[in-house]
């Protein structure tokens, strides 16, 4: 079995899932299982380069799965069915428009190791950004001790760390910080490349609420790093060593927008997942040995589908 299982969906869009799947192929990281998820109208895995990048894997110790399936029921199903071939102990969640440097997998392995909370994440910039500087949009709140269990309402203050997230700004904070180190910082959500506990996201229920969402829909992984993040914890790494190919998205409707948005989802899901006593119970310690870590609308931000 992997060490890390990485779940990729993807949906028309090889030019760019070849460049992500070259990304995974350079990784340092080698015990890898690749699993991806196609709703491509043609099959990728037809293709003779994302056929050659899934032999380089292969013959760098890792494996890759095909699964070629109809884009029925939108993303958040697509991470469901993902989720639910995994086996790993860690499984990367990495969009089909990720470019990863190098080292960003044992990087982000050797974090989530160290602190044992939920998730990390590897938030990408968007490099057409790369001279747009926004210093109002890149305050950074890095953790000085150990990740440790947050509550993050949509209407707080800490919700606006999402600003962060927007075209380079990450990447401007980076190229701040001395070389060859990294650093934790604190988050609202991350998108596109993000390294689990899997029997963690699997307690909180994983993408299973899927059937409650319309086809086209955002904010599923919002959803779920908000219950993850009430009872372990989760943070971002700066430098990221990720990066956008900046292609236009296919999970959105023909009028450019979504029908409806996971965090409706949120009071009933903290009820059902992430209750007051779970929290302070997960957060205390040894609570990871007590087996319960096994098996723009209003003033919300805009959905975590924006690059910019």
């Amino acid at each position: 079995m992997a060490r890390t299982d990485i779940l990729l969906p993807t949906c028309n869009r090889l030019s760019s899932l070849v460049m992500t799947l070259g990304g995974v192929a350079a990784q340092t990281a080698r015990d890898l299982r690749v699993i991806v998820a196609d709703q491509s109208d043609h099959p990728v895995a037809d293709d003779p380069v994302a056929q050659t990048l899934g032999r380089v894997i292969d013959e760098r110790g890792g494996v890759v799965e095909w699964h070629h399936r109809p884009p029925l029921h939108g993303i958040a199903e697509q991470r469901d069915f993902l989720l639910r071939q995994a086996t790993a102990d860690t499984v990367l969640y990495l969009d089909d428009d990720v470019l990863m440097e190098s080292w960003v997998v044992e990087r982000l392995l050797t974090i989530l190791d160290g602190e044992r909370c939920a998730f990390v994440g590897a938030f990408p910039a968007g490099l057409s950004h790369r001279h747009d500087r926004r210093p109002e949009q890149q305050t950074i709140d890095f953790w000085q001790g150990p990740v440790l269990p947050e509550v993050i309402e949509p209407e707080s203050a800490e919700w606006g760390r999402w600003h962060l997230h927007r075209a380079a700004n990450l990447y401007h904070v980076a190229q701040s910080l001395p070389p060859g180190t990294w650093r934790r910082y604190k988050v609202a959500w991350v998108a596109s490349c993000i390294l689990y506990d899997r029997r963690k996201l699997e307690a909180v229920g994983g993408f299973s609420f899927w059937p409650r969402l319309p086809r086209y829909h955002s904010g599923e992984e919002v959803l779920v790093q908000n219950l993850l993040m009430r009872r372990w914890g989760g943070c971002g790494m700066v430098p990221s060593g990720t990066y956008y190919s900046q292609v236009p998205t296919t999970v959105l409707n023909d009028r450019g927008s979504v029908d409806g948005h996971a965090l409706d989802l949120l009071p009933e899901m903290v009820e059902r997942y992430a209750t007051t006593v779970d929290t302070l119970l997960i957060a205390s310690p040894g609570a990871e040995h007590l087996g319960l870590a096994d098996p723009e609308r209003g003033q919300r931000a805009p959905s975590p589908t924006t690059r910019g």
